[in-house]
């Protein structure tokens, strides 16, 4: 046993008993906020495919890929409406998340996500804290932050949204300035609890500070904060839980509350994936817009044999072309695409200017475009293309390619014999062209409509 798996087991002990966990909190439709129920006696939750260790299944046990589009505030800012985020979600026909829970402080100033956040702990003091509010009492929650998480859960599963939520950020330890606002800065709380121990005057130190199995004091209560949000949510289907955003101070600190997690969702009604332990991290899969990059990076990561999503959330890229070229690219590598999109301002009572529509269009169109093929039955593969520029993965039935530079490509069609149905689809404008035969069994080549970008798919033919 190491000395991670002993602190676990303490503080699980801690929590089994109650000395950490404060009561269920308050709601508005049944007095108590319970944790979220199956319905229909299904107990599954979203799970990796049995039969193909890169794509999904959900609670229904059918195949999924995932396409989404998510932002910073979506849950944590009470001004953001996301009942229209996810109602636009839904409309689009894309079907994931990811959702930041807590930040690690009420107020945040810095670009780009200026905004007042709902919080998971009661400020009642006594004592004034950093941004001169009352300061936190970590033993106690925050009636109104689980009522929300609940209700936006619940909201998202009737969507057919599938969330990550993100139980805590590392990304603001770094920043000073935001790190003076943290419940766990020393001077922020009652409880004693200090996230920076060696006053670095940041949260980033890996062997003591915030994200570090060294400080048992942080850990008490971020393990509360982690067995409360789960008890809360469990019951729902559409979830898989990512423990902290940017850790890059403990691989070992954020993989022991995985483990934790799997641990007390044993006596739980759903089994829910968790983000380091059973998936990589985004930061883990590929962070570059070029799609010769992006293709080299997904076929590379496939020796994890786990579901690689291509996660954007390391700059923002205003030039639509590299981010449709790059999200193409890891969809017909055998990966999902998930977009960090800075555009997605969805304000209470106030219309919503879409700034990036014509992006926000082609991605809808790359998720329509793979609701026609069957990508679990699939394999991406660089000998597909004989020659020319062009990633392609194919099965014995079907073949999908993108032309990231259109031009001429040849392909094997070994595989896939017979009689063929071959269509070029447009990814910038969401369009199939005129079918046309194809023979299999062999080498063919195809031009494509002109120089700009172009996917194709074949199909045998029934």
């Amino acid at each position: 046993m190491t000395r991670g798996d002993v602190v676990i087991c303490a503080l699980a002990l801690a929590v089994m008993s109650g000395s950490c966990t404060p009561a269920l909190a308050a709601s508005r439709d049944s007095g108590a906020v319970q944790p979220g129920r199956p319905s229909g006696g299904r107990t599954r939750a979203l799970a990796v495919l049995p039969s193909n260790p890169y794509y999904f299944r959900d609670a229904r046990e059918r195949p999924v890929v995932l396409v989404g589009d998510y932002t910073w505030g979506a849950f944590s800012d009470l001004d953001f409406d996301y009942v229209r985020f996810l109602d636009s979600l839904r409309s689009r026909g894309l079907n994931t998340a990811r959702v930041w829970l807590w930040w690690g402080c009420e107020e945040i100033t810095t670009d780009p996500i200026p905004a007042r956040h709902v919080e998971p702990f009661l400020r009642p003091g006594p004592g004034t804290a950093n941004d001169g509010r009352p300061k936190y009492d970590l033993s106690r929650f925050n009636p109104a932050f689980f009522e929300r998480l609940q209700a936006f859960c619940r909201a998202a599963q009737q969507h057919g949204i599938q969330l990550q939520p993100i139980m805590m950020d590392a990304w603001m330890l770094k920043h000073a300035e935001l790190w003076k606002l943290h419940a766990f800065q020393r001077d922020n709380n009652i409880n004693g609890v200090d996230g920076d121990p060696a006053h670095t005057g940041t949260g980033i130190d890996g062997a003591r500070g915030f994200c570090s199995l060294g400080n048992p004091g942080a850990m008490k209560y971020q393990k509360a904060l982690v067995h409360k949000i789960v008890e809360t949510i469990n019951g729902f289907a559409n979830v898989r839980y990512e423990i902290a955003n940017e850790n890059y101070y403990s691989a070992e600190w954020e993989l022991a509350f995985c483990d934790y997690i799997h641990e007390i969702e044993k006596t739980m009604p759903r089994k829910h994936l968790t983000m380091r332990r059973d998936l990589p991290l985004h930061s883990d899969v590929v962070q570059r817009w070029e799609p010769a990059l992006v293709r080299r990076g997904m076929l590379a990561r496939r020796v994890l044999r786990q579901p690689l999503i291509f996660d954007t959330d390391w700059t923002i890229n205003k030039n639509d072309d590299e981010v449709r070229a790059a999200m193409w690219t890891a969809l017909v590598s055998g990966g999902h695409f998930d977009y960090m999109d800075d555009a997605l301002e969805y304000r209470l009572g106030k219309p919503y200017p879409d700034s990036r529509a014509a992006l926000h269009k082609q991605i809808d169109f790359a998720a329509a475009f793979m609701k026609r093929i069957k990508p679990w039955e699939m394999t991406p593969d660089d000998a597909l293309v004989r020659s020319g520029t062009a990633y392609a993965m194919a099965s014995s039935a079907q073949l999908a390619a993108y032309l990231p530079h259109g031009g001429r490509v040849l392909l094997d069609l070994s595989r896939m014999g017979g009689s063929l149905q071959a269509q070029w689809y447009n990814p910038r404008g969401g369009s199939f062209g005129e079918s046309f035969g194809v023979d299999g069994g062999r080498t063919h080549e195809f031009k494509a409509p002109d120089e700009s970008d172009w996917g194709l798919l074949l199909q045998r033919r029934p």
